[in-house]
């Protein structure tokens, strides 16, 4: 028969108190140093913006999604971006998907990973062979309560032509919540012809009907085409945007006192160039040109308004619960090491409905007024 041990309390000889008592000091000590570096990758915070500067997400590290654009939903913020791969050049295939960050403050992200790899075992064809997938919008069609991933996807290198960028489609891919994953739906082709479309845009308008707003290839013309009801497919012709000067690329539209206002860039590669701004009465157009929005002169780089700071634009987003508050966001490419490119966020003031760009080394949502 297995012997039972009885629980028994245990007195220490009175030679090993001393000892014990000048032990439980130091194992308390290491226990809170432990404690201390166990929660380090999760206390990284920032208490504003810091224009081109690196900007590390919760964990501290740098954060991932270029091309990007920022979606409200229940309250959150959503960074939607194309996540590059370390490493890898602009020259090669250096896209492994869309990464997601969430966010309550617009400051401090939090990384919920890939919401559309084209790594996954069960990738499409068509993601897993794909030369680019860049610039992703993303927009919550509330008619069917769907997310919707928009982004440029180019085929293999060698099936692009003499460049290996000649054709370029536009990616489709839906999800339920805004954190995915993403379900891809196929692409469609801009402008219905066979070289397709680059930059681009997803602009909702007032009515709810969606619009992609896209650079033609090849002649690089700005033009519109509006998208089915479920926001999958180009329905009808596509035309161009009146007014808005030729080889304009990087678009982003925001609405302000019944104007829409478009925020882009000139067309020189990788390279940065003066920003441009252009205004119309009704999203179709006609626009009209404004000055050019930018002031000052970032530091780091010293690059003023003829390089637009060092960045390019790729959204404008409108601050949830601010009046009249919107945020210009540029990327700074960096086609040698994409991964570690960084990003500048600052304010759209206006000084008689004319939209300024001012450099600030350092700022938070406290310039805007409270509703």
């Amino acid at each position: 028969m297995t012997p039972v041990l009885k629980n028994k309390i245990l007195t220490p000889h009175p030679h090993t108190i001393p000892m014990i008592k000048s032990i439980v000091p130091l194992l308390s000590g290491l226990l809170a140093l432990t404690t201390v570096n166990a929660a380090e990758p999760d206390v990284t915070r920032h208490s504003g913006f810091r224009p081109g500067q690196p900007w590390a997400d919760a964990r501290g590290v740098h954060i991932n999604a270029h091309g990007f654009c920022v979606v409200d939903f229940e309250g959150r913020h959503y960074w939607y971006g194309a996540h590059k791969i370390e490493g890898k050049t602009e020259d090669e295939k250096n896209e492994a998907g869309i990464r997601c960050y969430v966010s309550d403050d617009l400051v401090n992200w939090e990384d919920k990973g890939l919401v559309l790899s084209v790594f996954a075992p069960d990738a499409h064809r068509d993601l897993a062979e794909a030369f680019i997938l860049d610039r992703p919008k993303v927009i919550y069609k509330q008619s069917t309560r769907t997310f919707i991933a928009y982004f440029k996807l180019y085929p293999p290198k060698e099936r692009g032509g003499k460049s290996g960028k000649d054709y370029a489609w536009v990616g489709v891919a839906t999800s339920a919540t805004p954190t995915g994953p993403f379900d891809y739906k196929g692409y469609f082709l801009g402008n219905h012809n066979k070289y397709g479309t680059g930059d681009f845009a997803i602009h909702q308008d007032e009515d709810g009907a969606v619009y992609h707003v896209a650079v033609r290839k090849p002649d690089k013309a700005l033009i519109y085409g509006r998208l089915s009801d479920d926001g999958l497919r180009p329905v009808g012709e596509y035309k161009v945007l009146e007014g808005v000067t030729g080889h304009t690329e990087a678009p982003a539209f925001f609405r302000r006192g019944g104007k829409v206002y478009l925020l882009g860039s000139g067309t020189s590669g990788w390279k940065p160039n003066p920003a441009r701004m252009f205004v119309a009465d009704r999203f179709a157009g006609p626009y009209k040109e404004l000055p050019n929005p930018c002031r000052g002169v970032n530091p780091i780089n010293k690059l003023g308004p003829e390089k637009t700071f060092g960045g390019q634009s790729t959204f404008v987003y409108q601050v949830a619960g601010r009046k009249d508050s919107w945020i210009a966001m540029f990327d700074i490419n960096k086609p040698e090491d994409p991964v570690n490119a960084g990003y500048i966020w600052l304010p759209v003031e206006f000084e008689a409905d004319q939209p300024v760009i001012r450099w600030r080394d350092q700022w938070d949502l406290s310039v805007f007024a409270e509703p």
